[in-house]
């Protein structure tokens, strides 16, 4: 049986694996299964929306990071503004979300149709609704949600980030893991989204750093299973 086995694993080995055919929107006769998903190859108009599609269907992700805002002054300089800090794990359809914003700390979980919010006191009284100091859950979907998107879609964000920039991907060195989507020329880069080379696309991080404000997001465990425990983590009041 040992013999059998060691057998087949050889036989295996020795045939060359089928490369990956061409994702949609790259240009096959260029495409190299072996050298990675080819992203750098396929048209700059097509790289948002093959980026964000496969975020759609890679489902559940986390997402971490900051948001600076910057305040222009009369004299053309800029003062720190809002600090907004988010963490995300979930899909569209079921999350957790936790955003803090100077002194205003709020945390949405979507799951089954209902919405779960928790608001501090600044929180509250900025949105003027007192009640969120207890968790309100609602069947549908909470206002909260709307006030905090796009944060609460991470493949929705990208979407507004990416779409109509000036998008750009050089083709990798040998041993480059992640591909680098350029975002803005190259006389006036804004920002880079690290993306992955082989399979699907998916974001690792994204860095922006412009007029307005500084964006630093990771992305981690695509794809993976996610256990809410929503009567755990936000238990109704």
């Amino acid at each position: 049986m040992a013999a059998l086995t060691a057998s087949a694993l050889l036989t295996a080995c020795s045939t060359p694996p089928e490369l990956p055919a061409a994702p949609e929107g790259i240009d096959a006769g260029s495409f190299d299964g072996a050298s990675g998903n080819g992203l750098w190859l396929a048209p700059t108009s097509e790289i948002a929306s093959i980026v964000v599609q496969s975020m759609h269907e890679a489902g559940a992700v986390s997402m971490h990071g900051t948001v600076h805002e910057f305040i222009t002054t009369e004299d053309g300089g800029s003062l720190p503004g809002r600090m907004l800090t988010i963490d995300y794990t979930g899909r569209p359809a079921g999350y957790l979300a936790h955003f803090i914003s100077g002194a205003l700390e709020t945390r949405l979980l979507v799951e089954d149709g209902s919405t779960r919010v928790w608001g501090n006191d600044a929180s509250a009284a900025s949105s003027g609704r007192p009640e969120l100091t207890a968790v309100q859950c609602t069947v549908g979907t909470d206002p909260a949600v709307a006030q905090w998107a796009p944060f609460t879609e991470p493949a929705a964000l990208l979407d507004e980030v990416l779409s109509g920039a000036q998008l750009s991907v050089a083709a990798p060195d040998d041993d480059d893991a992640t591909l680098a989507v350029q975002i803005g020329s190259s006389e006036a880069m804004v920002g880079v989204l690290t993306v992955e080379r082989y399979g699907p696309p998916l974001p690792r991080s994204l860095s922006i750093a412009e007029l307005g404000g500084d964006t630093e997001l990771a992305f981690t465990a695509w794809g993976e299973p996610v256990d809410l425990d929503a009567d755990a983590v936000l238990p109704c009041g």
